[in-house]
């Protein structure tokens, strides 16, 4: 079956937070010193830009990896692409999209950066296009970068990646290191904080935030406040997050993309699997994942790997779909885990 009839839709509730500007949580901002404080933005070398991703300490959002590397490391050849990830295609979270939305002119000065380390032949903004609870349009551009509206089914990020040049000819970032990139090269400012969604129906003020790295979640919340006690509180996506069982001690990095409490768990009461196979029509990779978690809770690793679960991008389409309210993903992955210990072990 063909990749693109295979996903689902999602409900993005994306509203307000994406049309609110961003709140920020107090903090006491971290400078750098470098070696050429007076050069002139337009007159930044390659080495330059690189060396203040450096000083900076950015870390890339959409991977985790150091944005210095990443930029060092990039050997682009012909017909080179440049991907600005502000994809958000999970329910709730904008914290990428939000940079394009509303701090543009930093958006477009830190691609301008990059670009000028790459050299791209060309350079776009990704951004899903299937958000209807917003009262706005998204940008068709920012500054003088195309905005590339990704459709189709969940996940987007997959199918948007699928398009790109192989190899090293194409390089992506995520929009939030763009802006801490702008703001090195423009205040020398190293990054200490991250952009964050908080949101879900136990929020009374949701709102994207940028906090201080390090926050812990029992803050984050305390800060847009609660209308109840939730029943489940998630850090990262609303999809592909992982539940907060001490608020006080969980700490958000550079990486956490959304806190979302919600009034009630959709996992709350399960069922025994009815043997429907939606968790196999919604899989974008087309794997047979009503097997594989039955494979997965009896442990059965050899057999697991001969149904491909190496290949499960662990985007969570089989729980949201799952009429028992099982959560597949986590078993799956959790199986993925134990088998990636065996291996490193040497147990089968």
């Amino acid at each position: 079956m063909s990749f693109f009839v295979k996903g689902i839709v999602l409900e993005q509730k994306k509203e307000p937070m994406l049309t609110r500007n961003t709140l920020v949580m107090r903090q006491e901002f971290e400078y750098f010193d470098c070696d050429f404080p007076d050069t002139a933005l337009e007159d930044l070398s390659k080495e330059q830009i690189i060396e203040l991703a450096r000083l900076a300490e950015i870390v890339d959002e959409s991977d985790g990896k150091m944005l210095w590397e990443k930029l060092e490391k990039a050997s682009l050849g012909e017909n080179a692409t440049l991907i600005i990830d502000a994809i958000d295609d999970e329910p709730y979270i904008s914290s990428q999209m939000s940079i394009g939305v509303h701090q543009p002119e930093k958006l477009a000065l830190g691609i301008e950066l990059c670009e000028r380390v790459l050299s791209p032949e060309k350079t776009y903004i990704a951004m899903y296009k299937h958000i209807f609870d917003v009262n706005f349009s998204l940008p068709h551009r920012v500054g003088k970068y195309k905005v590339e509206k990704i459709g189709g089914l969940y996940p987007a990020e997959s199918r948007a990646y699928r398009h790109l040049p192989k190899g090293k000819n194409s390089v992506i970032v995520g929009s939030c290191a763009m802006l801490h990139l702008a703001r090195a090269a423009e205040e020398g400012r190293k990054m200490t904080s991250c952009f964050i969604t908080v949101a879900g129906d136990a929020v009374k003020n949701p709102r994207n935030v940028e906090v201080p790295i390090g926050t812990t979640v029992e803050k984050i919340l305390e800060l847009c406040g609660l209308t109840e006690e939730p029943e489940v509180i998630v850090a990262g996506g609303s999809m592909t997050g992982r539940a907060v069982f001490e608020p006080e001690n969980e700490l958000v990095g550079p990486t956490t993309r959304g806190v979302i409490a919600l009034c009630k768990s959709f996992s709350s009461k399960t069922y025994n699997c009815i043997g429907c196979g939606r968790c196999d029509h919604a899989c974008p990779k087309a794997l047979s994942v009503s097997m594989m978690r039955k494979l997965a809770e009896l442990e059965k690793f050899d057999e697991l790997r001969e149904y491909d679960a190496a290949l499960c991008i662990g985007c969570g389409a089989c729980s949201y779909v799952c009429p028992a309210r099982i959560d597949v993903a986590a078993t799956i992955i959790k199986a993925k885990k134990q088998m990636e210990l065996a291996r490193k072990e040497g147990v089968r």
